[in-house]
């Protein structure tokens, strides 16, 4: 069993894109590691065909809650199917795919708590400014989880 982690949004929309920029900054650490990284960007079907039964899965993805922006939601795979009340646009696709198909994917969601979406690349001033502290938890928690 390997870990994946799997990044998911667009960086043409501004914070949609938080969970590529978050991976490409860590990637290299998560490698060394021995984890592999798929910047999946918005090919939801791209992003299943790379799923299994055998391996731990890390979906990171823009999340939009109550929440402040930079906060970070860190749930089972198998508990994202109860979260429809908030939007995690593409990951919930790709749980939508997993139900469809009833693919049992062990792992975590990593969601993260946007400010803005628009057209405009790179990241709101919220997340801009929080961007390194959000980075390390997300590295710090797929390191050392068993």
């Amino acid at each position: 069993m390997k870990k994946v982690v799997i990044g998911v949004g667009n960086k043409l929309m501004l914070d949609d894109g938080i969970a590529i920029f978050v991976l490409e900054n860590i990637k290299s650490v998560l490698e060394d590691n021995g984890i592999e990284v798929i910047i999946g960007e918005t090919d939801v079907d791209f992003c299943f065909s790379k799923l299994n039964n055998v391996d731990e899965f890390y979906i990171a993805d823009s999340y939009f809650s109550d929440r402040i922006p930079g906060d970070l939601t860190f749930k089972k795979i198998k508990d994202v199917k109860k979260i429809r009340e908030h939007c995690a646009v593409h990951s919930l696709g790709l749980m939508d795919l997993i139900n469809i198909y009833k693919i049992e994917i062990k792992g975590y969601f990593i969601g993260i708590e946007i400010g803005s979406i628009d057209m405009s690349i790179g990241l709101s001033n919220d997340l801009e400014v929080k961007f390194k502290d959000i980075c390390s938890k997300i590295l710090s928690f797929i390191l050392n989880m068993a």
